[in-house]
């Protein structure tokens, strides 16, 4: 595989050495896929670069709506909006049920829907979820916007939403879920966490995600009922905004056989680092490997290895050390960073 030469991949240049790169968001490396960029390319040929249009301009670009029903067949939903950004999305979506009930905002949320409080006293996800079904058993309110994260990419976490059906049955919710670190590799067919949400008749799904992670096109979409899309549809948010590339849309549309292929390796790749058992790196329920030992990220360094090592929110916080796997890494690369933990541990891995 090869990609633009500046572009992260399996490796990174970094003041002229070559580093192997465990770190980045983008799970499936489909920037080093030949016929992935191959697909962009095709659609600036045909497309363009840019469709400088309003949104609800009389001349709309069929592609568009090609791209939200191929979405919103894969997550499930009635309809799905796209933007040009996750971060867009985000905004759009945050507007569009600020005012369905009281909000209830869990810890460590993403903040780009510009919705806030309700933590409820809880700084854990799990505590959280208890709080939130003994507060909506207590309250006299009727109406509830619950606002969380799919998964949490700097643990590891993929959430659970099995909380929702032990919500009482005579008040409504509408639950909103960035599944921004989810989709294009979650899933059966990187449908993302909606393939892990019960039908619940008192719970409205709105799922909101970035296009720039795991399926590497530049955009975000909202997906929802057609009632709530039409709704999405007025807001200036979308209105006053032009749409994603072209050529991102037709990739992402044409590129179903490509990502299935790196899903497969990202998969393999996991089960492979998975299964060396390195004291010190602890797999989690995402491609990332959650790392124990102080000095580590440095000393990996070192070696010609760059894992991701930062603190977040606070950047004075505690470091947190991450091996983020790309499906892009080889058996090679994996049997290279283990034999550097190994070295950094001092002690033989065990059989």
């Amino acid at each position: 595989m090869s990609g633009p030469p500046d572009a992260p991949g399996r490796t990174i240049l970094v003041d002229g050495r070559e580093y192997l790169f465990f770190s980045g968001y983008s799970y499936l490396g489909m920037s080093h896929v030949p016929d992935f960029l191959g697909l962009i390319k095709e659609g600036l040929d045909r497309y363009g670069v840019l469709y400088p249009s309003s949104r609800v301009s009389n001349t709309p670009l069929a592609l568009y709506g090609h791209v939200e029903r191929y979405l919103a067949q894969l997550t499930g939903r009635e309809a799905t909006v796209t933007f040009s950004s996750g971060f867009l999305a985000c905004m759009a979506a945050g507007q569009l049920v600020a005012g369905l009930g009281e909000v209830l905002v869990a810890p460590g949320t993403h903040p780009a829907t510009g919705l806030h409080g309700g933590a409820l006293g809880a700084t854990a996800y799990d505590d959280w979820c208890k709080s939130v079904l003994s507060h909506t058993h207590s309250s006299g309110a009727k109406e509830f916007v619950l606002v969380m994260d799919s998964v949490a990419p700097l643990e590891g976490a993929v959430r659970n939403f099995v909380f929702l059906q032990d919500l009482p049955r005579d008040k409504r919710y509408t639950v909103l879920i960035d599944d921004s670190h989810g989709i294009g590799w979650l899933g059966e067919h990187g449908e993302g966490i909606a393939g892990a949400l019960m039908h619940l008749p008192h719970v409205e799904y709105v799922l909101v995600y970035s296009l720039s992670k795991a399926l590497h096109v530049q955009g975000g979409a909202v997906g929802c009922s057609r009632a709530m899309a039409e709704l999405l549809r007025r807001l200036p948010v979308y209105t006053g905004s032009t749409p994603m590339a072209p050529s991102h849309a037709h990739a992402l549309l044409t590129g179903g056989p490509l990502y299935e292929v790196q899903r497969a390796r990202l998969a393999h790749n996991r089960e492979f680092l998975t299964g060396q058992q390195v004291r010190g790196l602890s797999a989690t329920a995402m491609p990332v490997f959650l790392c124990q030992g102080e000095g580590m990220a440095a000393q990996l360094e070192k070696r010609g290895i760059l894992i991701s090592s930062f603190a977040y929110p606070d950047p004075t916080g505690t470091v947190i050390d991450r091996v983020v796997l790309s499906a892009l890494h080889r058996d090679e690369d994996l049997e290279r960073l283990c034999a550097a933990l190994v070295t950094f541990l001092k002690k033989e891995r065990p059989m």
